[in-house]
């Protein structure tokens, strides 16, 4: 090597190094700081969080559902409206979601199934009833199996909280921005009162319209709202508002704020979901995009049932499962498995409901 090479490698040392010396740090401090929130998060989950364990194979997924899945994790999110601190069996879960994770894309799809829907419960008794009485009878577990069974899904996972946990968030994120039309206002103001003479505390009233900062216990009363509209299915869209609205504060929030609010939430939560795959998801968080919420069945019939009350009828569930993984899943001319079919049959001969075709175009995101 000539001396003008060694002259030239001698004067490129020092900041050669002082690259690879600030490169090291960079490195160092980011497994620094992903290790801290590993620790602080599972830390926080294993005092906290009330963890169920599943026998994923014991979940009546039907044999020969859409392969189209296996791209997706998909969830059960159950909201159960206990007025005490109990989160399994004895509690009707009132809020019921089904959430499409996109593992490629991170595109999130949430479906609202109305909780009157008529489904035949997956417990080996063969009978019809409320989708929302699966809960109570044998809680998340039989919850899933049900709609797994039903609606040819491949939920392994749920996430189940109550309304209380909804209401502390919502005030540790500062509130969140709903639209309150005037035909809202005084079931709104009547749910807020029923929220306070039960679980306690303050909370002004809401007397205007259009797009409010509420707080916890106004923004909960918000999803709670069923007399107006078209009950069910109208407030399943105030649900998915409010959660969409927490979502949007959430992104936005400085990690003291997301301390506080696990902080508070996580009490309030029974969930499948490990410790790790817990962090993994939070780690993503500001990956995913909720790109398309609905509600299910697409086309119903609300009748009202000699035993059962005012239930929601898909008319018919065949068709409305197919139109359901075209609205998760993005699959065309999806066939149910026969399990699915008979449930529509014996469905459709104790109502008489008769079938309405479905329009493709109004499912939103597709």
């Amino acid at each position: 090597m000539s001396n003008k090479s060694k002259s030239r490698k001698k004067r490129l040392n020092p900041n050669l190094k002082w690259g690879i010396a600030l490169f090291v740090e960079i490195v160092v401090l980011v497994v620094m700081t992903i290790a801290y929130i590993s620790f602080w998060l599972g830390s926080k989950y294993e005092q906290n969080v009330q963890h169920m364990e599943i026998d994923r194979d014991e979940l009546a997924i039907n044999e020969g559902a859409n392969e189209a899945q296996k791209g997706y994790k998909t969830i059960a999110l159950f909201g159960v409206d206990a007025r005490d601190t109990s989160l399994g069996a004895g509690n009707r879960s009132d809020a019921i979601m089904i959430a499409s994770i996109n593992n490629d894309t991170k595109e999130v799809r949430i479906v609202s199934v109305y909780r009157d829907t008529l489904l035949e419960i997956e417990d080996g008794s063969g009978i019809t009833a409320k989708v929302n009485a699966a809960y109570a009878y044998g809680g998340p577990e039989l919850a899933v199996k049900t709609l797994n069974a039903n609606l040819d899904l491949e939920i392994t996972e749920f996430i189940t909280v109550n309304w209380h946990a909804l209401t502390l968030a919502i005030d540790e994120l500062g509130g969140v921005t709903v639209g309150v039309e005037e035909n809202e206002l005084a079931a709104l103001n009547m749910c807020i009162a029923e929220q306070l003479n039960t679980v306690g505390g303050y909370s002004d009233g809401v007397f205007e319209t259009g797009n409010l900062r509420l707080n916890g216990t106004q923004a909960t009363a918000y999803a709670r709202i069923r007399s107006t509209d078209q009950g069910d299915i109208t407030r399943t869209e105030r649900q998915r508002e409010v959660l969409q609205a927490m979502i949007k504060e959430a992104l936005k929030s400085d990690m003291k704020t997301i301390n506080s609010m696990l902080d508070v939430v996580f009490p309030n939560i029974l969930t499948s979901i490990s410790k790790d795959e817990m962090s993994d998801m939070i780690s993503d968080m500001f990956d995913y995009k909720i790109v398309a919420t609905t509600g299910f069945p697409f086309t119903y019939s609300i009748p009202m049932h000699e035993t059962k009350g005012s239930i929601v009828v898909a008319t018919d569930l065949e068709m409305n499962v197919s139109a359901l993984h075209y609205f998760l899943f993005g699959t065309e001319n999806y066939v149910p498995t026969q399990s699915v079919i008979d449930s529509s049959v014996k469905i459709e001969e104790e109502t008489w409901q008769t079938d309405q075709p479905i329009d493709y175009t109004t499912i939103p995101g597709r």
